[in-house]
C-alpha cells in the first residue's frame, strides 16, 4: 500500500534584490538647533535659569549642556531661594555644595535664602576665598557667631547684605576687622518701637551701631532697617563712617531725627531715608514690633501671635481646649 503524501508548510521568503541589499541606513537625525550656537551664548542663556534650574534639569538636555554646565566659570555667581519650604532644606544644602565646587575657588557672588546653616557657610567661605558678595535672607539656622568664625576666609568682600538673620555686636566687629574692603553693609531686621519700656532689662541698644563705627570706616552704603539704635548709635557711625553715601534708616524709631542731627544726615548723606519713611517696595515684611500696645512683654506676645491665624486641624480639641497649652507639649517643650 503507497504511503501518503506529507505536506510541509514552510514561510515564503521574499527574494531579496541587489538594489535592496545594497542600499545605505537611513542618516541619523540632526542635532537639536540650540548645539551650534556659540558657547559663550549657550553659557548665558543658562545662567539665567538660575542654579537650582540648572542642577536639576538643564545640565540633563544633552552633552554639550552638560559639558557648559561644568564649566567654572558658570559658578561665579550662585543664587539660592528656597522659598520656605522646610522639606527642601536638605536638598538646597547640597545643590548649593555641588554648585560651590563647581566654581573651583572662582566663587564671586552667593544668595542664600531661608535654608543654610554654620556648617553649610563654613563650606562655601573655605572654597572660596574671592568672595566679593555675600547675601543671607531669614537663615534661622545661622546663628552668632557664625559669621565671626568664618569672616577670615573672605579678606575681598565688598558687600555683606544680611536679612532676618541672627548676627551679633562679635560678627559685626570680626567681618570689619577681616574685610578691609567692605563698602556695602545691610543688617535688616523688623521694627521695633516702644522700646523704652525694657530698660530694666539692660539691652545695649546701640551696640550693634558702635561696632559698625568703630570697625567698618571704609562704607559707601548702610542699610539698618528696624535697628534699636539710638541718636546716640547714629551719631557714632557719621563719625565712624565718614565716606557714607547712603544710610537707611526706616523703622529705626528709637532715632529722634531732629534738629542738628538731622541737618548734619541730610548734608553728609547723598541718598537718607529716615525712620518714618514709605517702605513701599521693600522686598520683605515691614512688620513692626509694637511694645506700646500694653504693659509688658507679655501682652505684645498676645497681641502678636492674634494677628496671625493657625490651622487645628491637626490637634484632637473642642471647643474648650487650648492647642498651645502643656498638654500638646513634648518634654522639650515643642508641639508633638
Amino acid at each position: 500500500m503507497p504511503k501518503p503524501n506529507r505536506y510541509v508548510w514552510r514561510i515564503k521568503q521574499k527574494k531579496q534584490t541587489a538594489s535592496s541589499s545594497s542600499a545605505p541606513p537611513p542618516p541619523p537625525p540632526p542635532p537639536p538647533p540650540w548645539v551650534e550656537l556659540p558657547r559663550e551664548i549657550t553659557a548665558d542663556i543658562l545662567s539665567r535659569l538660575g542654579t537650582v534650574e540648572i542642577l536639576l534639569n538643564a545640565q540633563r538636555v544633552c552633552s554639550t549642556w552638560c559639558n557648559i554646565c561644568h564649566d567654572p566659570s558658570m559658578w561665579r555667581v550662585i543664587d539660592m531661594r528656597n522659598d520656605e519650604d522646610t522639606y527642601m532644606e536638605d536638598v538646597f544644602d547640597k545643590l548649593c555644595r555641588i554648585a560651590v565646587d563647581r566654581s573651583q575657588g572662582q566663587l564671586l557672588k552667593i544668595n542664600i535664602e531661608y535654608f543654610g546653616n554654620h556648617d553649610l557657610l563654613q563650606y562655601i567661605t573655605q572654597r572660596s576665598s574671592q568672595l566679593r558678595h555675600l547675601r543671607l535672607v531669614s537663615c534661622d539656622d545661622i546663628l552668632n557667631g557664625s559669621l565671626a568664625a568664618v569672616a577670615k576666609n573672605f579678606p575681598l568682600l565688598e558687600e555683606l547684605h544680611i536679612y532676618l538673620t541672627a548676627i551679633c555686636t562679635v560678627d559685626i566687629e570680626a567681618v570689619g576687622r577681616s574685610c578691609s574692603q567692605l563698602k556695602s553693609f545691610t543688617f535688616n531686621d523688623c521694627g521695633f518701637r516702644g522700646l523704652t519700656r525694657f530698660r530694666s532689662l539692660q539691652i545695649d541698644v546701640n551696640d550693634q551701631a558702635l561696632a559698625i563705627a568703630v570697625n567698618m570706616p571704609e562704607l559707601r552704603h548702610l542699610a539698618l532697617f528696624g535697628n534699636t539704635m539710638t541718636n546716640e548709635g547714629l551719631c557714632a557711625i557719621l563719625d565712624g563712617c565718614p565716606r557714607l553715601e547712603s544710610l537707611d534708616l526706616r523703622h529705626c524709631y528709637s532715632i529722634d531725627l531732629k534738629g542738628d542731627l538731622e541737618t548734619r544726615c541730610h548734608q553728609h548723606i547723598i541718598d537718607l531715608k529716615c525712620p518714618h519713611d514709605c517702605t513701599h517696595g521693600y522686598e520683605f515684611s515691614a512688620q513692626i514690633c509694637d511694645y506700646n500696645s500694653g504693659d509688658d512683654q507679655s501682652v505684645w506676645f498676645s497681641d502678636y501671635f492674634n494677628d496671625y491665624e493657625y490651622d487645628y486641624d491637626d490637634f484632637d480639641y473642642d471647643d474648650f481646649t487650648d492647642p498651645f497649652n502643656g498638654e500638646y507639649l513634648d518634654e522639650d517643650g515643642f508641639f508633638w
